[in-house]
């Protein structure tokens, strides 16, 4: 269902209610430092938290599984420092 509000829109349109008056001021303030609209600086914010939400949701390490990320470069450091533990050791 699709309100008569949005039609012909080419963009959501968001009503935010009950911002606290601090928030308001903070957001207020930081558009009037950037020279940037309120409704930009809104923005922006739910830009960066829905970016740093969606990266902690991808850092699972979900990539590194079947990904042959050990090259013989790494391999070779692991071997390094295990001859350094047996040298420790003796």
């Amino acid at each position: 269902m699709q309100s008569a509000y949005n039609v012909g829109m080419k963009t959501a349109q968001y009503t935010i209610r009950s911002v606290p008056p601090q928030l308001d001021a903070f957001l207020r303030r930081q558009a009037r430092i950037s020279n940037r609209s309120l409704n930009q600086v809104v923005l922006d914010y739910v830009a960066q938290a829905a970016r740093l939400d969606m990266r902690s949701q991808e850092d699972d390490f979900s990539w590194l599984i079947g990904a042959n990320a050990i090259d013989a470069a790494s391999l070779q450091a692991i071997r390094d420092l295990k001859a350094v533990d047996k040298k420790k050791q003796a």
